[in-house]
């Protein structure tokens, strides 16, 4: 190390001894550094001196050999001293360039919202295809079972004759799925949430009377119900938990592990009775529905008018509609049912 010219620095000293600090001074001269203090007085060689790096404007501490410190405002003179370590340079250079550390935060967030956004829809996506249908099927009843006990439905007011009318139509619908052993329609009545509809996990679909009230035909039903069939082939309800549950979707992609979803769907019950699905998760189901009712001679106009006339009833910016709530109705959604019906 080249030999520095007489140098004084006013320094803090922490001597390792006491537990109070002390004013000391720094003297640089040659080879050698002298410290000196009211109750300290010591030389050392310069080469057994280590400064910490530079961070900001703050001050910056020598290490001196037998473990004690000083403490000084940084100077360019403790650049021309021994370093604690290699990464002074950068550790400098990036904390005095502020387009660096915005950068880096635009690097950070775009990350997450990367994972939010796409890594986490796909990790619920494949954990849901390892979850067994009887397990999914047990939390849908558990969750039918506590939507009860709260009263946020009361028991059908339908005739029979509706009742197995539209049985029969479902049964007919859902023949030959993937899914096709574990489907059960109910039926309740919601003066709460009104005209609804919707899937729960493991194939159990409620519609409310409210809704069948509102059709025109039991295809109208049949093709809000071809909606929610798509919902249950498709595992939406689960998926949609487990996005919502980030960490328990997280370790079990990694383990493979299943039962640790059970912190996952813990939540399940309030977190499906206040569900609103993704925009995706929307168009998927509309377009298996299609496809599904093509299948059975039964035409997307019928889902086409019935969501004109519910959207006529409240307007689409109206929430106050469950149905309209959890399945956003839009002149672009009609248009596209329309659409798939003349093809």
């Amino acid at each position: 190390m080249r030999n520095l010219g007489p140098s004084v620095l006013e320094t803090t000293i922490y001597n390792g001894r006491t537990v109070l600090p002390e004013t000391a001074t720094l003297f640089l001269s040659g080879p050698v550094a002298h410290v000196v203090s009211h109750k300290f007085d010591r030389r050392y060689p310069l080469d057994q001196l280590r400064v910490s790096p530079r961070i900001g404007h703050a001050d910056r501490f020598i290490s001196l050999p037998e473990g004690g410190q000083l403490q000084c405002p940084d100077n360019p003179l403790l650049d021309r001293l021994p370093q604690e370590g290699k990464t002074e340079g950068l550790v400098a250079w990036l904390d005095q360039r502020w387009w660096a550390a915005l950068v880096s935060l635009v690097l950070t967030v775009s990350g997450l919202l990367a994972g939010y956004f796409v890594g986490l829809p796909l990790a619920a996506e494949r954990v849901s295809e390892r979850i067994p249908m009887e397990y999914e099927q047990t939390i849908g009843e558990q969750s039918l079972s506590w939507m009860d006990s709260q009263k946020l439905f009361l028991p059908s007011q339908l005739q029979p004759e509706i009742q197995q009318t539209l049985e029969e139509g479902f049964a007919r619908l859902h023949a030959g799925l993937p899914q096709d052993d574990y489907y059960r329609l109910e039926f309740r009545q919601s003066p709460a949430t009104g005209p609804n509809a919707f899937a729960l996990p493991g194939g159990i679909i409620v519609i409310t009377d409210e809704m069948i009230i509102n059709t025109n035909s039991p295809g109208e039903a049949l093709a809000v119900l071809a909606h929610e069939i798509g919902h249950v082939e498709l595992r939406h309800a689960l998926r949609h938990v487990l996005q919502n549950s980030a960490v328990a979707t997280v370790a079990a992609t990694l383990t493979g592990d299943v039962s640790t979803l059970t912190l996952a769907v813990s939540g399940l019950p309030v977190l499906l009775a206040q569900a609103k699905y993704s925009r995706e998760f929307e168009l998927e189901a509309d377009n298996y529905a299609y496809n599904l009712l093509k299948q059975h001679d039964l035409s997307p106009e019928l889902f086409a008018s019935l969501m004109e006339r519910l959207s006529e009833k409240r307007p689409l910016n109206d929430k106050s509609w469950s149905f309209i709530s959890s399945h956003p109705v839009t002149e672009d959604r009609i248009a596209r049912a329309r659409a798939a019906a003349r093809e």
